[in-house]
């Protein structure tokens, strides 16, 4: 594929991309250094948060309990927000009798701060403040809400920002950015003024509805509103996840803008933050986020060390997606051509998925374990895996995938030169995709593609009804308006009734697919589906004819230099057959003139088009 004058330019990578994913795998951070234990009740509520986003609710719990008796745990804003990250874990752990009493020690802590109103209230509405506030609850917050504005108006002493963020999720949650987005931004108001007139407010308030509202402006797509936001996050005070989420998504925005180079160093940001906080899920996502990146701007061993480290990051926080990094960690390698390690990888997975018993990763393993027995020449090999991941598939009802496998095993078949056996393959494809015709999940080109297969081998192996296959082939490509698969498929056509040795159908075949070549842009499989036509005539003694085609060929502009000389030497041996001894001479020079020219498709392979 040629690049077109409007493609965005192949971004730079970072110099020190490579040393700070190393330093990742290493478990250590650049951007902040090795992490001791914090010496403040701050630094604690800090590790508790972090760890809440990791999902380790029992570190989040200790780093809060831990930060009541360090120094500065006895302040009143910082206390408060231990117990309500306290709270938070206990609801999320399902332990209603924990979350009840760090609800009250919350409350006692605000009311002797001067808050009385706002503690009565969070006692009373319990945890529909700390979590998805279900249906009911949300009405209830609704009736609760009219009333703190009103209160808002006149005193700090308010629930208002809780439930308004409260009901923001609920809004998130039915699909309704747009209220949520207003919700959030009141509740910002509020805080903003309370900060702008020296009341305390908690800093993880702002950052984490900031973070939230940010989210909401993605979903609601409005990226760069999104992008705004976190920057006003990255801005102020904010912990380690919360700016590697916020760094994330700027990642996103930017990749989806066509800013290559800002995103990838934005993701880069984040899987350095996320795994600095042991956010283990979120290093694991950027850092794929990262190696798809690096991928696009051609440098394979930078993406390959993304998936390594997406990889580490999704196994030590046991993360269910890790098969799938590894899976595609091993596809890289594979691209890579680091054929070996990628099979290393691979067994590795597929030892994994076995144990685990989950089919459908067990066979997409052994189709990458395949391809890489395959291209370290070892086809026996590629043909097992290829085989029982047939099986499997077809066991778990992924009929399409199947199918594909059984194309791919039949394929490596025919060219070790045992068509019989492909065509058992490629017969069994067909069967698939017939099966898997017009459900609502299957791939509408994998029956095409196996028709054209299996009757491409039929006519090599002498049956006619490789022909009725083909046509169906073209009838389909020609429904779905698959303009060059038609054209490759009725130049497959007359290469089969050739096989059969319908030469006069195979010459009217050949030369209507490259009518349709030309159609759809491609000079190159045009000459050469005309250059087979000519060798069919010239191998039916029709001289003349072949010699007016080979002609054609070679006056062609921007004919490439392999079917140029092939032309010439058929037009040579064409004007033999027709006893023009010194047209032939002249032609044979030309084919030699054409073999030492260099010209821009000179490493282009293909057929040379002969018929026999």
């Amino acid at each position: 594929m040629t690049e077109h004058d409007g493609a965005e330019p192949t971004p730079e990578l970072p110099e020190d991309l490579t040393a700070r994913l190393n330093a990742v795998l290493a478990r250590r951070s650049l951007t902040g250094g090795p992490q001791g234990e914090p010496d403040t009740a701050r630094g604690w509520l800090d590790v508790s948060y972090e760890a809440a986003y990791a999902e380790d609710l029992a570190r989040a719990s200790r780093a809060a309990e831990t930060g009541l008796t360090a120094p500065g745990g006895h302040d009143p804003v910082n206390r408060a927000s231990l117990y309500r990250a306290l709270a938070s874990v206990a609801a999320l752990t399902g332990d209603h009798a924990a979350a009840t009493r760090h609800i009250a020690d919350r409350a006692r802590v605000l009311a002797e701060a001067g808050y009385p109103h706002q503690a009565r209230m969070e006692t009373e509405l319990g945890t529909m403040l700390l979590r998805e506030p279900e249906s009911f609850e949300a009405t209830v917050l609704e009736g609760v809400l009219e009333d703190e504005r009103t209160r808002s108006a006149h005193s700090v002493d308010t629930v208002l920002p809780d439930v308004l963020v409260a009901l923001a999720v609920r809004h998130v949650e039915d699909g309704r950015f747009d209220p949520a987005v207003d919700l959030l931004e009141e509740c910002l108001e509020i805080l903003d003024a309370r900060v702008a007139a020296a009341v305390p407010v908690p800093p993880e308030s702002l950052a984490s509805t900031r973070m939230f509202l940010a989210h909401v402006h993605l979903m609601g797509h409005e990226p760069e509103s999104s992008a705004e936001i976190a920057d006003e996050v990255l801005a102020g005070q904010a912990n380690r996840a919360v700016r590697a989420a916020m760094w994330m998504l700027k990642a996103v925005v930017a990749h989806e803008r066509g800013d290559s180079a800002t995103a990838i160093l934005d993701a880069l940001r984040s899987v350095e933050l996320h795994a600095a906080a042991g956010v283990r899920k979120g290093a694991a996502s950027a850092a794929a986020l990262l190696a798809g990146m690096a991928d696009d701007a051609g440098d394979q061993q930078a993406s390959i060390l993304a998936w390594k480290v997406a990889v580490a990051q999704a196994e030590q926080g046991e993360v269910p997606e890790a098969s799938d990094l590894t899976l595609a960690l091993g596809h890289q390698l594979l691209e890579a051509e680091e054929h070996a390690l990628a099979e290393r990888v691979l067994a590795g997975l597929v030892r994994r998925e076995e144990a685990a018993r989950r089919l459908p990763g067990l066979a997409r393993a052994l189709v990458d374990l395949g391809h890489a027995a395959r291209h370290q020449n070892r086809p026996a090999e590629a043909l097992e895996h290829w085989g029982r991941a047939s099986t499997l598939f077809e066991e778990a009802g992924a009929t399409d995938e199947a199918a594909r496998m059984y194309l791919a095993s039949g394929a490596l078949l025919n060219r070790q030169e045992k068509p019989e056996e492909a065509a058992e393959r490629f017969s069994r494809a067909v069967e698939l995709a017939r099966q898997d015709e017009g459900t609502e999940d299957n791939d509408p080109a994998v029956l095409p593609q196996a028709l054209h297969a299996l009757g491409h081998v039929l006519c090599e192996l002498g049956e006619e009804r490789g022909v009725a296959l083909l046509d169906e082939a073209i009838a389909l490509a020609q429904d779905s308006s698959a303009s060059w698969y038609e054209a490759d498929f009725t130049d497959t056509r007359a290469r089969g009734l050739w096989a059969l040795r319908k030469g006069a159908a195979a010459v009217s075949s050949a030369l209507t697919a490259a009518d349709l070549f030309a159609a759809s842009e491609d000079a190159m499989a045009s000459s050469n589906a005309e250059l087979f036509a000519a060798y069919v005539l010239l191998e039916q003694e029709r001289a003349e004819e072949a010699a007016s085609l080979f002609r054609m060929i070679t006056e062609q502009e921007d004919t490439a230099r392999y079917l140029r000389m092939a032309a010439w030497l058929g037009l040579a041996q064409s004007l033999d057959l027709s006893g023009d001894e010194d047209g032939a001479t002249q032609a044979r020079l030309e084919a030699d003139a054409a073999a030492s020219t260099e010209d821009p498709d000179d490493d282009e392979s293909g057929q040379t088009g002969t018929a026999g």
